[in-house]
């Protein structure tokens, strides 16, 4: 009994140590730094909480049980409640009255598979930092996708132009479709002469540096096969999914057993395809970095009754 103890305690110092040794390598690589030693110890706790989820969830994964796994991302010491809060977004689910409704052929056949990151007309993965400004990146994706694809432009647009210019804070995001509005009205300018810095700031938009205009934008019908005909044909699509259980995702196909169909979170939508499994997923580009997920990117199950609502809402725009 005594030796089972002993066992025990040793076991306790071995996790404590890797757990450490865990927390520290987090530390120095997303350059962590706490106010007080207080809150480093209380970060800690929240860390080791996650280091467990991780484990328990990916012991189920090389079990075969689950399709995704997950990994320590730069959430790793954010509660449920402070990750929840980066998503406070939520789309009006009444049109605009401006908006209209594309709807395709139902005889239009598209590619099996589909991805405009190899075929050059997404740009880097960026990261929104604490601003809930995963909107403004959702909609300026698709136009700099519209950029590359009709004027074989690569020029990252301003998302700050949007936070400070349009919706005037850097909480509680806003609507796409009002944002495209927006854009429509005037222009934006590129990232370069209108940087982002994740934080509100006051307007200093300029339209002598506005480097691209839209013609318009139409809102989708809701439904995962207009995607795959928008996405096919048409180029990189904004789209709005429930992000809540995403904090730890680092690879996989997601498909989680129950994800709400109510969207939070704005990501865009470039490709999607089969697994070697033959499992169909979305492939979108999200706002977390590149070392969150698959050097940025999600796979979402594709063709699963509208998994965590990646159909629910989705735009695209045109310049000409």
């Amino acid at each position: 009994m005594q030796l089972l103890i002993i066992f025990a305690a040793i076991l306790v110092a071995v996790n404590a140590t890797t757990d450490e040794e865990h927390w520290l390598e987090f530390q120095r690589t997303e350059n962590k730094a706490y106010s007080d030693p207080s809150e480093k110890v209380r970060r800690f706790g929240v860390f080791q909480n996650n280091l467990r989820i991780i484990e328990k969830h990916n012991a189920r994964y090389h079990q075969g049980l689950e399709s995704y796994f997950l990994g320590v991302t730069s959430f790793a010491d954010w509660t449920d409640e402070e990750y929840l809060d980066l998503l406070n977004f939520q789309d009006d689910e009444i049109p605009a009255l401006n908006e209209s409704f594309h709807v395709f052929a139902e005889d239009l056949k598209v590619a099996d598979s589909k991805d405009w990151v190899v075929e050059g007309a997404v740009l880097p993965v960026q990261n929104q930092g604490k601003c809930q400004s995963c909107w403004a990146f959702s909609v300026n994706g698709a136009l700099e996708g519209q950029n590359v694809i009709v004027n074989k432009v690569r020029i990252p647009l301003s998302e700050q132009q949007l936070v400070d210019c349009f919706h005037k804070t850097c909480s509680k995001g806003s609507q796409r479709n009002k944002a495209l509005d927006y854009i429509k009205s005037n222009g934006l300018q590129a990232d370069s002469s209108y940087p982002y810095v994740a934080k509100y700031t006051h307007c200093q938009y300029d339209s002598k540096e506005v480097i691209l205009r839209m013609k318009g934008y139409k809102r989708l019908s809701p439904n995962e096969e207009e995607l795959k005909k928008a996405v096919g044909t048409l180029g990189p699509i904004s789209v709005g999914i429930n992000a809540r259980d995403l904090k730890l995702y680092q690879g996989g196909i997601f498909n989680p057993a129950n994800c709400p169909t109510n969207t939070n979170h704005a990501v865009l939508a470039v490709g999607y395809g089969t697994s070697a499994s033959g499992m169909k997923y979305w492939l979108l580009k999200n706002t977390y970095g590149v070392k969150w997920g698959e050097d940025g990117y999600l796979r979402l199950i594709r063709d699963a009754d509208n998994k965590c609502g990646v159909a629910t809402r989705m735009y695209y725009a045109f310049l000409k």
